[in-house]
């Protein structure tokens, strides 16, 4: 029998190729609105108030009573009305999954957590690491966290110090935290920040204690409008 007379061999099954994995959406830019608040009515009136007030994004931190189920209220309303809702003091792989599922955009922590961050980009979500002395934002930037969180940058030199960071780390996408009055939001993205945390210059705090979303998300837009007009990006 020559080879032309042997019976086929079944044909071999390709091995399965892994389907590429899908792009993460980027980190938000420009101004991010930190909300911290001690209940839960407080909290989501804020969340409310800054939605109305179209702020760019939003972090929710963990330390908010109740804060994965106002992720989940709002996530999707908040994305078509231009607001990225995101989720902050994630420190926890469990948390994480949580705020994933409840919709959160983005994944903030104080620190850089390695299994936070494996979980998030494994839920297909940016994460934010946090960092501070140039030591642990190289290390950051080589984990894999979409940006760095700088925290706390107001006690060590603000803009200044993010401005020096950048000269030996020029691919830093830093997210700038920490003690950030609204007037110094035009000097740090002169210096080269991603983006800029505001917390309670952002918030009327009195309007949110009663429930007044619409005056939260009114004292927003007139901070939001000041910022913009200080750096020049005057829209009205």
């Amino acid at each position: 029998m020559t080879w032309m007379d042997e019976e086929p061999r079944p044909a071999q099954p390709r091995p399965a190729q892994p389907r590429p994995a899908q792009p993460r959406p980027a980190v938000p830019a420009g101004v991010i609105a930190v909300v911290r608040a001690p209940t839960f009515a407080e909290a989501r009136a804020i969340v409310r108030g800054l939605i109305l007030a179209a702020v760019p994004a939003v972090e929710l931190t963990m330390t908010v009573p109740g804060a994965v189920r106002i992720i989940a209220e709002f996530a999707a309303c908040a994305l078509s009305g231009g607001t990225v809702l995101g989720a902050g003091t994630v420190l926890d792989p469990e948390a994480c999954s949580a705020c994933a599922a409840a919709g959160a955009a983005f994944i903030v922590s104080p620190v850089t957590d390695p299994g936070v961050l494996a979980r998030a980009h494994d839920r297909g979500v940016p994460y934010v690491g946090g960092a501070l002395t140039p030591t642990e934002v190289l290390a950051s930037m080589r984990a894999g966290s979409d940006a760095v969180k700088l925290f706390p940058v107001g006690s060590v030199g603000g803009a200044g110090y993010l401005r020096a960071l950048r000269e030996p780390l020029p691919g830093l996408r830093a997210v700038v935290s920490g003690e950030i009055a609204a007037a110094e939001v035009p000097g740090y993205l002169a210096a080269g920040a991603h983006a800029v945390c505001l917390g309670g210059a952002l918030i009327d705090r009195a309007a949110a204690r009663r429930g007044d979303a619409d005056a939260v998300a009114v004292h927003a837009r007139r901070v939001l409008d000041e910022i913009m007009e200080a750096d020049g990006h005057d829209d009205h």
